[in-house]
């Protein structure tokens, strides 16, 4: 019998057979007739909202594995099963949150550049930014400029919604999105974008997200230094980190403006969110100089 070092999610996955759908370094992921997937993760990479994590010797062993079958929470590979060790559950405690400071790093996101200069007027932003207003007035948010939108198996508008959900669980909406759709229903979601986005969006519709993700999210919480597991978030993918990581930025800020538009003769800051020195720890010095002599 082999053992695999944790799992998570798999009680929401399906019976029966799974097939190969890709084979990455990192990650293998295998597709049920549902569609749904599931993802076998090398151990010191991070683990998905809905996979099993293998030690490297063992995640070697998977590339001939084309087929398996699942029966609760034990795997049957060529015939001989495969059980695991740990049950992870992969989600977030809402409490307070603290804007991290961007300026110090130049990783490239998918759609809106160097994250040290990341602009609230890039389109993608704005997009989030308006969706995330609708949707929390009681309206029906429309992502079809953002779902699907960017290169690979997660585009960059889909991660960057996932970035922005794990944000909305760990603040007092954490209630509220589970009461008011946020995302598409699944199959309209399966006509959007990618079988591997789906999986990640799918997940973070009931607030399950990856390791590194919640990583930051806690960090961010405790109002530890974030910068170790930002830099761990970061080596996600070729742009998903950063894509991610500009969705928490973008719904950190829209609940920091939120207060200001609703109450405006309120003082002091909600008990969810930390401003820290406000937009100096979303955007560099010289782009507020920029956009206050704009408004002037």
């Amino acid at each position: 019998m082999r053992i695999a070092m944790a799992s998570a999610g798999l009680d929401r996955l399906a019976e029966g057979q799974w097939t190969l759908h890709s084979r990455f370094s990192q990650a293998v992921n295998f597709i049920h007739a549902s569609g749904a997937l599931l993802t076998f993760y090398r151990y010191g990479k991070g683990m998905g909202p809905a996979g099993i994590l293998l030690s490297t010797r063992d995640f070697a062993r998977f590339a001939t594995v084309k087929t398996f079958e699942k029966q609760g929470q034990t795997l049957f590979i060529n015939g001989s099963p495969l059980s695991v060790r740990r049950a992870l559950t992969l989600t977030t405690t809402p409490t307070c949150l603290v804007l991290p400071d961007l300026s110090s790093y130049c990783a490239v996101s998918g759609l809106c550049g160097p994250l040290n200069q990341l602009s609230p007027d890039a389109p993608p932003c704005q997009s989030l930014m308006e969706g995330l207003q609708r949707w929390s007035c009681g309206e029906k948010p429309d992502w079809l400029s953002l779902t699907g939108l960017g290169p690979g198996l997660t585009p960059s508008g889909d991660d960057m919604l996932v970035g922005a959900m794990a944000v909305l669980f760990a603040s007092q909406f954490s209630s509220y999105i589970q009461q008011h759709p946020f995302l598409p229903s699944a199959d309209q979601l399966a006509l959007l974008t990618t079988s591997v986005s789906c999986s990640y969006l799918n997940s973070a519709r009931i607030g399950a997200f990856s390791s590194p993700v919640l990583r930051v999210v806690r960090h961010l919480q405790h109002k530890r230094d974030p910068r170790p597991a930002i830099r761990r978030l970061l080596a996600v993918g070729h742009t998903s980190g950063a894509d991610m990581l500009v969705g928490m930025v973008v719904a950190l800020k829209w609940l920091q403006m939120r207060p200001r538009r609703s109450r405006h003769a309120r003082s002091g800051n909600d008990s969810y969110i930390y401003p820290g020195s406000g937009d100096r720890k979303l955007f560099p010095r010289r782009q507020l100089v920029t956009q206050n002599a704009r408004r002037d």
